[in-house]
């Protein structure tokens, strides 16, 4: 049965947020892959093919923006629906992201954990 759960990555350099939509996720059925660095988040697309990722832009080893367009720039990988959340809330950071193939840009403190979990669900159905 696990096998057909959607798996969402999520990469996050803060464990306690990981944490915290870890605990949410699973409640809804979901399983979740966790990362703390842009690199291992690149391998885990590759080995996963996760159903979505919700990608943090400030992160250690590789920052989101080179994650986005490295799996933007992949046929295998460019359909996967990438959530942005991040605590860069400006416009230029945003339009950035956007233009390199994500599907939604959050900024972690207009959103709350409930409704960034419900718009993942969006683009699972």
């Amino acid at each position: 049965m696990d096998e057909h759960k959607k798996k969402i990555l999520i990469i996050e350099d803060d464990e306690h947020i990981s944490k915290i939509y870890d605990l949410k996720f699973s409640k809804e059925g979901y399983k979740t892959i966790f990362v703390t660095n842009g690199e291992e988040g690149m391998e885990k697309i590759i080995t996963e093919k996760p159903d979505l990722v919700i990608l943090d832009l400030m992160l250690p080893k590789k920052d989101g923006f080179m994650v986005l367009e490295e799996v933007k720039k992949n046929p295998e990988f460019a359909k996967i629906p990438i959530l942005v959340l991040s605590n860069l809330g400006q416009k230029i950071d945003q339009d950035r992201a956007l233009a390199l193939g994500a599907k939604e840009y959050l900024v972690k403190v207009e959103y709350s954990m409930q409704e960034v979990v419900d718009r993942a669900k969006s683009y699972l159905q």
